[in-house]
């Protein structure tokens, strides 16, 4: 029951009270006042009467005319003259009136009044007495008038103090309405501060709620931080900043698993050349200096663009990755050019020997064969000398379809609802039961389906997400209505950035059945979410009403801003593959999850595996405090 609500019925019994007090006690009171005066009435006119009929002839037609005339001019019941020994003379009677009030009113105040009695004289004999009695009725009237003015009044005077006391208690109550608010995000896994309010009973619990928000908050930010610390100690190369051989390779490799538009790019590896020699005949010390320039430039070079990563794979090796269908023979330039660059930064005055070959690669592609082909081509530039770039045979593609104008027919018919399904692999819990399928899409091209990630390139280079992921959304929801488990589905960064896309998914949520709103889960990749930060808010906020469960995939390269998502209300993160690589021969990588889990579950989240490729892997991650797994080594 709300508080207006229960101010009203508080108001309503007072008033109730007042009101009975105040009528009986005034219904009492005029009562009396009226029995009083019509008993004084009575005498009086009695009297007056009696007096004029003893200044008069006392025969039968004079009394019967003077009482008549007395009986007209005044509201009477009865008036009766009888002589000393009580025989009547005279009567005149009205029948007794019809009161138009309630009957209980007369019951519950009954009006007594005592008729008027005087004797009538002849001289000095008495000649008889005169009795008189007053109608009440016009009494009850009066009091029956009374009482619903004075109801009207109480009636005005509760709508009034109501009405006064609903605006006050809503100004008074109005900071609770946030603390409400505050406590329900809470609840969600929002961990949101709200201003202070003047009133100082509310004033304590929102400082309360505010100091639990403000200490997961920076519980989150101090995890965040010491984990983005051990992930930069054992990732990355102290010298030049760069990640290391084995995280980069386990990168490399969770990308070829990946089912959306990062499982394909460019891999392009650069060397310098006798680094040996060059320490021998320059010092050590200049040589590392090249090698800090060279991991620099690198870093400049990648920075602010996602699915952009370079290691240093060896002393004198180094490797650029892009995800996505830039051209290579441009990327392997720009490489060269970052190589020529630090060496003239140096100063090394000597020639320089810095090779650099690339290729391309496609999803499932074996990585062993991918490094092969890229060593073979950094191999062939090494042979052709100075700063030679070498592009190793590019792989044909295995749709026959090359140029953009076939991609955008070839689309165009592919994404319709008779072209398009969702495959299965199941996300089990730690107890290896099943809490979801994962739920890729394919897509018919030239009556074979595809994977995503073969076609995925060419549709946002088309812009044709959204309408892909709306496709993704209905299917699945469709999905929804055959099965009792639940199904995640991928989302696009394209696709949450657009509010038509958006729009048109909280109207398609609406109309579906609340208990399959529930099953359904929304994945957005760790990079689209932190570029796009904002809109990805606005998404979790459309999304909320309508209990679905949303998340992170992808998770482990931005691990210094997880601390930021703890006021939106997410259910879970799935972190990458790339730290889940031979995790039962990495201390480093399951330090690094064991800390992921629990920043995660402080927030209420949960933890999902990806990408478990070996049964090694599978059964070392419950250990970590992970929630669930999927890849290729979990099966039903």
């Amino acid at each position: 029951m709300t508080l207006t609500r229960q101010l009203w019925i508080l108001l309503t019994l007072t008033a109730l009270l007042a009101f009975g007090g105040t009528f009986f006690i005034s219904m009492l009171s005029a009562r009396d006042y009226m029995a009083n005066q019509l008993r004084l009435k009575n005498q009086d006119n009695a009297a007056s009467l009696a007096l004029t009929l003893s200044q008069l002839e006392k025969d039968s037609g004079t009394l019967e005319l003077l009482v008549s005339a007395q009986f007209d001019s005044g509201h009477y019941r009865s008036i009766v003259i009888e002589d000393m020994s009580g025989r009547s003379l005279v009567i005149r009677e009205n029948p007794a009136l019809t009161f138009s009030g309630p009957s209980w009113l007369p019951e519950l105040f009954p009006l007594e009044v005592a008729a008027g009695r005087a004797e009538i004289q002849d001289g000095w004999n008495r000649f008889g007495r005169l009795i008189l009695q007053s109608d009440s009725s016009f009494a009850y009237l009066s009091l029956w008038d009374e009482t619903q003015r004075l109801a009207f009044w109480f009636v005005l005077g509760l709508l009034l103090s109501g009405s006064l006391g609903t605006l006050l208690l809503k100004k008074i109550v109005s900071p609770l309405s946030d603390i409400v608010g505050q406590a329900e995000a809470i609840g969600e896994r929002r961990f949101i501060k709200i201003g202070v309010p003047k009133t100082r009973e509310f004033s304590r619990v929102v400082r309360a709620m505010n100091a639990l928000s403000h200490r997961v908050q920076r519980l989150l930010m101090d995890e965040t931080e010491r984990l983005e610390e051990l992930r930069r100690k054992s990732h990355y190369d102290p010298l030049t900043g760069l990640l290391q051989r084995q995280p980069f390779l386990n990168h490399l490799d969770s990308l070829l698993g990946h089912d959306d538009a990062s499982a394909s790019g460019s891999l392009i590896f650069g060397r310098v050349a006798e680094l040996d020699k060059l320490n021998r005949s320059l010092g050590r010390e200049i040589v590392d200096q090249l090698l800090i320039r060279i991991g620099d430039n690198l870093q400049a070079l990648i920075a602010e663009k996602d699915g952009w990563s370079a290691g240093r794979l060896g002393g004198s090796d180094f490797a650029l990755l892009v995800s996505g269908d830039d051209d290579v023979e441009v990327l392997a330039n720009k490489l060269s050019e970052q190589f020529h660059l630090a060496g003239d930064e140096a100063n090394l005055g000597i020639e320089r020997l810095m090779p650099v070959g690339g290729t391309t690669f496609t999803a499932g592609e074996d990585l062993s064969v991918l490094l092969s082909r890229t060593d073979g081509a950094l191999i062939s530039a090494e042979r052709g000398g100075g700063m030679t770039v070498e592009i190793a045979d590019l792989k044909a593609s295995i749709l026959a379809i090359s140029d953009l104008k076939s991609w955008e027919i070839a689309l165009q018919a592919a994404l319709q609802p008779d072209e398009v399904k969702l495959a299965h692999y199941p996300v089990l819990g730690r107890d290896g039961l099943l809490m979801h399928d994962e739920c890729p899409v394919r897509i018919r091209i030239n009556q074979q389906w595809q994977a995503a990630a073969i076609v995925m390139p060419w549709v946002a280079r088309l812009g044709l997400l959204p309408q892909m992921d709306r496709l993704v959304v209905d299917k699945a929801l469709l999905l929804l209505q055959e099965t009792s488990t639940g199904v995640g589905i991928h989302l696009s960064a394209e696709a949450i950035c657009d509010a038509t896309f958006c729009s048109r998914l909280s109207q398609t949520l609406r109309q579906t059945h609340a208990a399959l709103k529930g099953t359904l889960w929304i994945e957005i990749p760790e990079a689209a979410v932190f570029r796009h930060l904002d809109q990805f808010r606005l998404l979790c906020s459309a999304l909320q009403p309508f209990n679905c469960r949303l998340g992170i995939e992808h998770v482990g390269n931005h691990l210094k801003r997880i601390g930021q998502l703890h006021d939106l209300g997410l259910d879970f993160i799935k972190i990458d593959a790339s730290l889940i690589r031979e995790i039962d021969q990495q201390p480093g990588n399951q330090a690094l999850v064991r800390g992921l889990c629990t920043i995660a579950h402080t927030i209420g989240l949960q933890v999902i595996a990806e990408g478990v490729k070996t049964s090694s892997e599978r059964d070392y991650l419950p250990q970590l405090g992970l929630d669930g797994m999927t890849g290729p080594a979990v099966r039903l």
